[in-house]
């Protein structure tokens, strides 16, 4: 029966549906970005409206300089960079930290707080919006650096998603290296992430993603140029002064913040590997 399906799974039939499927499924990925690139390089709104999908000449390369000079992109840039960077560290060492307690360390009640956890897990975003709006004003945070990274702090994906990576680690691991003289800091943050790693680079990943797309919470946090981030830049020049929409510059903006995340996945995509307890295994 297995070499049935086998020699069924290889049919020119099969093949050929497998085929047709895969190009489908990259075109409704790849189309997309495809026509915000043609998009970005027309040279006005009105091109944009007559022939979307035509490739203009000479592109108008100079949009992605134009959109500079629209919205002070460079703040939003560096706010961005701070405040995704910031969270991402804050996030990734407090789930560290809580994962190797939830994982190796014996404490009261150990059980409810890591239920706590998943209830939070499971919890809306937008339920704690208002309350955390509320604790932001009454701490002063309001438009600040401090009002946009804290509250991120602690991630409760990021703690459940790592802590099931360390209990797959063997306690061996810890218990040698507590013969060595390592201490329980030692241990989460120079052996952990070692044998995590493929987990802990696509939570980096995610934490960093997160922080960088968030529209809603920088929106309702910022009244001032100075604290906003790209996303809300975006949507404040999507209005210009003669009413309409100048998709061009849009585009060309969308994908000058695009352009870091996918930067940052091709650099840490090498990370990613199966066998992740390989490094820690001598033979």
């Amino acid at each position: 029966m297995t070499e049935s399906a086998a020699n069924n799974a290889k049919s020119p039939i099969a093949v050929i549906c497998r085929s047709v499927f895969l190009i489908i499924t990259a075109s409704l990925v790849i189309l997309p970005f495809l026509w915000m690139i043609i998009t970005s390089l027309q040279p006005s709104s009105s091109a944009v409206l007559q022939k979307p999908m035509k490739l203009p000449w000479p592109p108008a390369f100079q949009n992605y300089l134009r959109i500079w000079e629209v919205e002070p992109f460079g703040i939003y840039g560096m706010n961005s960079i701070i405040v995704s960077f910031s969270a991402a560290f804050l996030q990734v060492v407090v789930s560290i930290l809580a994962a190797y307690a939830f994982s190796f360390l014996r404490f009261p009640f150990k059980k409810v707080a890591f239920l706590f956890v998943l209830a939070v897990l499971m919890m809306p975003t937008q339920v704690a919006i208002i309350p955390l709006y509320s604790i932001m004003t009454d701490l002063g945070w309001l438009d600040s650096y401090a009002g946009l990274i804290i509250p991120f702090a602690a991630d409760a994906y990021g703690i459940f998603m790592i802590k099931q990576s360390m209990g797959g680690v063997p306690r061996d691991f810890t218990e040698a290296g507590q013969i060595e003289g390592l201490g329980h800091l030692r241990l989460a943050f120079q052996i952990m992430p070692h044998l995590v790693k493929p987990s802990l680079i696509a939570y980096i990943i995610m934490a960093i993603k997160w922080r960088w797309n968030d529209y809603f919470w920088v929106l309702v946090m910022t009244s001032s140029i100075e604290r906003r981030t790209l996303p809300v830049g975006i949507v404040m020049m999507k209005e210009v002064s003669d009413g309409g929409t100048q998709w061009h510059l849009l585009m060309a903006a969308t994908l000058v913040v695009l352009m870091p995340m996918l930067v940052l996945f091709l650099c840490l995509q090498k990370y990613f590997t199966n066998d992740y307890m390989s490094g820690a295994i001598k033979g």
